[in-house]
């Protein structure tokens, strides 16, 4: 019997494959032995080895798939097919405080995979959406490290108040700045609400819409760990194309001779611009040169996953450290994560996060260098002199040894969650404590190290002051924020026959405290960055402190009717301390159903229909965010500058603020929103279309336009913008197996929001033709431009210009016919630079260990509006000009893109929709190539390997020149965005 029972425990090592239904390969397959804590993970090509005795079971499970139990006997090659649970996917769609399956979810939700936003090389998290899914509209303005996340509007701007939405990480709302420097490793799930439906259990909060981000949480089985490093190249995506010196001067003449003035340039002194034989004298200087041409971008994480039946843990650790292409400009970011779910007992479950970030900026001391490269001509200064010293120009500027500003940001964010089943068959209570912390200091230093030259006219140079003699200051200020959140929750999830009932019933409070302090001072005679070494005559400080609370009750019920019919109802009660007692609650109600119609029965053998699902949902929202001002009720008084008593006792001066509003509240929000959902052909095509109408009311704004300056006081905010918004989205989906080794799949979503002010406040003008009333937000007015006069005899027929006018400047319409152009003449002449519609085309291909994936994205209905150093050539007499610039209007050149040149154009720089570009664009925004390398199943430590090469903003097709589209600077001053060139090693053990 001995010998018996040994032979049954005999030790083996089984291996197989596990795979698809359709053959394709399966990662990431947990396979255990049931009852034993011995366990093994499928590497890229679902390959597995385990250790198992004969009888043992196998356990193999994978999200999305039906867990599967195989007996192990005497073979030692066990492969398997794991078939596809429906239901099981339908349950990882997280919607607030829950999870809702995604077949009977009746709302407006759109996902991102955590794999997409893996794919962007991109250091904001922010950057790394627009054109993933519908829903999202989004614009980054900046490339600069560390400030350079984007805005983001879910279905477009409703308001002319904060039009953002709102971010909850892990159930907690927490700041935009939280969710952009998250690592895209930590992310399990990404989804967006956009409707009443889906949005309500936020009520005064999701007006703007919702962003959910949930983290990756443990799994049982044996550890796994999964190491990530990449390396990037950054450049510019575009290059301002500037005239050299020589070609400079001879434009420079032109203009002075097109306005009668004797040229400024001789024709020797051009050739020496020319031929640079005197670069003291005579210089062509591009200023841009002094930026680096390229810059690193660095990422390191790990991460650790696993447990047992009783303890799971998922932990990570990143590491970010971004060069910019300004000298010295860094950011360096650490994130790490831990979180832990553990079985108490059998009906209670704990669970314990803690994260945090570290963050470091560090800039040049001038914040506004890209205004001077930009502006400054050619032909000013060399950027050295020939005595090796610096000039004055621009450059001088970027000297990192001049001054600097820091900014550091520590941020702690700790949660802990206790869930506990009741005697009660699918009653749940649960109660939730998150407590966030975030340090921000700021330190702005200026003292001259490096001095500058200038020439002294008789060929020498003079040294500029430095040290102690030069101006220097230092500013610091720490800014200490905090919160504490308390949720209680009650759910309820029951089935009886055909009908599915789910409750939740939630209490939530957030209270918030803020202290700020800053110092400054100036005078410095020693090089030493600390307040105390400054000077005494100029010394200034600052400090406020202050805390805020919000109360909610959430209330949702949801009845689903055998999978085919779906009603629910939310509600959320909040109270805010913004707003005067007795008017501090408001009740935010939606309703939302849904008709699964795939589900009769003349469609339940359908060929072309696998699903088919129509929704509907209207509600109430809010949204109390009021450009940061507070207790609007009150009567406010500020401290401001100084008053002067008697015998020169200087006080600091306080006066009267805004009047009080007792009757203020929070913007409401009406939303409507109608959808359909289907899958054709068996999952080869996916299609959702949604149609929204959005009717915003109680919107914050001032009586200033309508009431006389002379009241002397400034008036209340009242409750008085009424704006609606509406538009459609379109997403299309296809996938497609041709063989056991090559499928490919191609993804298409578009976005159309557009706006339209219903009330704002403005008073009746001379100039109808300027009113906001009817027009979306943002809408850009000016004269109309009716392209260049062409000759004097149009000159004389047309209205009155500005100016001496002339063949080759700008011809503008007279839209009120009186014969004169001028301010009434301005009318609507184009729509804001917040695309109106975004799109996205997103594609892959799959081919054995290969892979392939892109990401099409673009923008329309959008306009920027350039002036001064950005359009016009020698703004104000001194500044730079463009290749562009060259295609000007001459007798010759009679079909010009630009008027003629000149210095003082006073008719040509009128506000006007010449100067007004379409800022549409399409961008090649990601791409990836990647080869998961073959791993020998014998190999117990590495699990996998793969490695890939991707790169983002690739390429950009716009009529916009010069700048990049999404650069909102209009006078081309902004940190120019960066192209990515990136390579990445990722590895499972």
């Amino acid at each position: 019997m001995v010998q018996i029972v040994s032979y049954g425990q005999t030790k083996k090592e089984v291996q197989g494959v596990v795979t698809s239904e359709n053959g394709m390969p399966i990662p990431g397959v947990n396979v255990t032995v049931k009852g034993k804590s011995v366990g093994a993970v499928t590497d890229f090509d679902g390959n597995y080895t385990i250790e198992a005795d004969s009888g043992d079971i196998l356990v193999f499970s994978y999200v999305g798939f039906k867990p599967t139990e195989i007996t192990v006997g005497s073979e030692s090659q066990i492969d398997i097919s794991l078939q596809e649970d429906t239901a099981k996917l339908d349950e990882v769609v997280v919607v607030g405080y829950g999870k809702q399956q995604r077949n009977t979810l009746p709302g407006a939700v759109s996902e991102i995979k955590s794999e997409q936003l893996e794919q962007n090389p991109t250091a904001n998290l922010s950057n790394a959406l627009v054109g993933q899914t519908s829903g999202i509209i989004a614009t980054q303005r900046s490339g600069e490290p560390g400030r350079d996340g984007s805005q983001i509007f879910i279905r477009g701007i409703g308001t002319t108040g904060d039009a953002s939405p709102i971010y909850v990480i892990d159930g907690i709302v927490r700041t935009a700045r939280d969710f952009s420097q998250l690592n895209a490793n930590e992310i399990e799930s990404f989804t967006v609400l956009k409707d009443a439906a889906s949005a309500a259990v936020f009520g005064v909060r999701g007006g703007n819409g919702v962003i959910l981000i949930t983290t990756k949480r443990g799994k049982k089985g044996v550890m796994q760990i999964n190491l990530t490093t990449t390396l990037g190249v950054q450049e510019r995506t575009r290059d301002p194309k500037f005239l050299s010196a020589y070609e400079y001067g001879s434009l420079y003449n032109e203009a002075l001779t097109n306005q009668g003035d004797e040229p400024l340039y001789t024709e020797q002194e051009l050739e020496l611009f020319r031929n640079g034989s005197d670069p003291d004298n005579y210089p062509n200087t591009n200023w841009f040169s002094v930026l680096n041409k390229t810059a690193l971008i660095q990422t390191y994480n790990i991460s650790a996953n696993g447990g047992s039946e009783k303890i799971q843990y998922a932990t990570s650790f990143g590491v970010l450290d971004q060069d910019g292409i300004v000298p010295n400009d860094n950011f360096k970011r650490y994130n790490f994560r831990s979180n832990i779910d553990a079985d108490v007992t059998n009906t209670t479950r704990l669970s314990f996060d803690v994260s945090g970030r570290d963050e470091k900026i560090t800039s040049i001391g001038s914040p506004e260098v890209f205004r001077w490269l930009t502006s400054t001509r050619p032909d000013m200064q060399p950027i050295k002199w020939s005595n090796g010293g610096y000039s004055n120009g621009p450059a001088y500027l970027t000297l990192p040894e001049n001054g600097y500003r820091k900014e550091g940001i520590q941020a702690f964010k700790g949660r802990i969650e206790l869930e506990q089943k009741l005697p009660v068959e699918g009653l749940t209570v649960r109660g939730i404590a998150a407590y966030d912390k975030t340090l921000t200091d700021v330190k702005n230093w200026s003292y001259i190290k490096i001095p500058f030259y200038t020439q002294d006219g008789n060929g020498g140079f003079d040294e500029s002051v430095s040290g102690a003699d030069a101006p220097s200051s230092l500013y610091q200020s720490n800014n200490d924020f905090q919160s504490l959140t308390l949720q209680a929750h009650i759910n309820y999830e029951r089935s009886f026959g055909d009908s599915d009932i789910s409750a939740l019933a939630l209490y939530t409070q957030t209270q918030e405290k803020w202290r700020f302090l800053s110092a400054f001072r100036d005078g410095y005679t020693l090089a030493i960055d600390e307040i105390d070494f400054g000077g005494t005559a100029n010394r200034n400080n600052s400090g406020y402190s202050g805390s805020s609370g919000r109360r909610g009750l959430v209330g949702r019920i949801n009845w689903t009717y055998k999978d085919k019919y779906i009603l629910e109802g939310s509600f959320r009660a909040d109270a805010s301390e913004q707003f005067a007692p007795g008017k501090r609650w408001g009740f935010f109600p939606s309703a939302s159903a849904a008709y699964v119609l795939s589900k009769e029965a003349f469609l339940e053998n359908s060929e072309t229909i696998e699903f088919l699902k129509l929704r509907a949902s209207y509600g109430v929202l809010g949204n109390d965010r009021i450009d940061n001002q507070r207790f609007l009720y009150l009567q406010s008084y500020n401290v401001n500058g100084n008053a002067v008593f008697g015998n020169g006792d200087v006080q600091p001066a306080i006066f009267e603020g805004n009047l009080a509003n007792p009757d203020v509240t929070w913007e409401t929000v009406k939303k409507l929103n109608v959808g359909v959902n289907s899958i054709l052909w068996d999952g080869a095509l996916t299609v959702n279309v949604d149609y929204f109408f959005d009717q915003r009311s109680d919107i914050l704004g001032y009586r200033n336009l309508t009431v006389p300056d002379l009241l002397g006081v400034n008036l209340p905010i009242e409750n008085l913008v009424e704006i609606n918004n509406r538009g459609f989205e379109l997403e299309l989906g296809h996938r497609n197996f041709l063989s056991d080794d090559l499928s490919y799949s191609l993804n298409g979503n578009l976005t159309f929001a557009r706006n339209k002010v219903i009330f704002i406040d403005e008073p009746e003008t001379e100039n109808p033709n300027i009113r906001r009333t009817g027009l979306p937000l943002g809408t850009q007015f000016g004269l109309r431009a009716l392209g260049l006069f062409q000759s004097q005899e149009e000159i004389d027929n047309a209205p009155t210009h500005f100016g001496d006018t002339a063949p080759g400047d700008i011809r503008y319409a007279d839209v009120n016919g009186d014969g004169l152009i001028d301010d009434n003449d301005r009318v609507a002449i184009g729509p804001s630079n917040t695309p109106e519609i975004i799109y996205g085309i997103r594609g892959g291909i799959e081919y054995k260990d290969f892979d392939f994936s892109f990401l099409f994205q673009g923008a329309a209905r959008v306009r920027q509006y350039y002036s001064g150093e950005a359009a016009w050539p020698f703004f104000l007499g001194t500044g730079n000009a463009y290749e562009k610039n060259l295609d000007r209007w001459t007798p010759d050149n009679t079909d010009a893109s630009e008027p003629r040149v000149l210095i003082d154009a006073t008719n040509n720089h009128r506000g006007s929709s010449f100067w007004l570009r379409d800022a549409s664009y399409i961008r090649l925004k990601n791409i990836e190539i990647g080869y998961n390398l073959p791993v020998s199943s014998e190999n117990s430590f590495i699990r996998g390997m793969r490695i890939y090469v991707n790169a983002n903003n690739v390429a950009t097709w716009t009529k916009i020149e010069d700048y990049d589209p999404e650069n909102d600077n209009g006078r081309g001053w902004g940190y120019p965005q960066l192209r990515i060139w990136n390579v990445g090693l990722n590895m499972n053990f």
